[in-house]
């Protein structure tokens, strides 16, 4: 299951990304100064765990310049739930995460 969100931030807020996909969770796949890669969940979890969030999921995320101060971020999530079903209830928990993400990146 693939999801997908954009949005714009302040190219000094870009150091802010992995300190949120680490409080959610994942580990760092790779990162470079207009991308990263992170991971979370296990491959188990399909067996034993109705959560979303505990599924092995891959999340890229890509920064690209559209002024000289500000960045169109690209996150691409990719939920890898063999033999489960996705709920409404678990497109509204990433949902919210991405959602998330988007907020913390512009706080002040």
């Amino acid at each position: 299951m693939k999801f997908t969100k954009t949005f714009e931030i302040d190219k000094e807020k870009a150091e802010r990304i992995p300190a949120f996909f680490a409080t959610q969770g994942y580990q760092i796949e790779k990162g470079s100064p207009n991308s990263y890669r992170f991971k979370r969940g296990s491959g188990w979890a399909n067996l034993y765990s109705s959560d979303v969030r505990k599924y092995p999921t891959t999340v890229d995320v890509n920064l690209m310049v559209t002024a000289e101060d500000r960045y169109q971020v690209l996150v691409n999530y990719d939920i890898n739930a063999k033999g489960v079903i996705i709920t409404g209830g678990d497109r509204e928990k990433i949902g919210a995460e991405m959602e998330g993400l988007e907020v913390f990146t512009k706080i002040r």
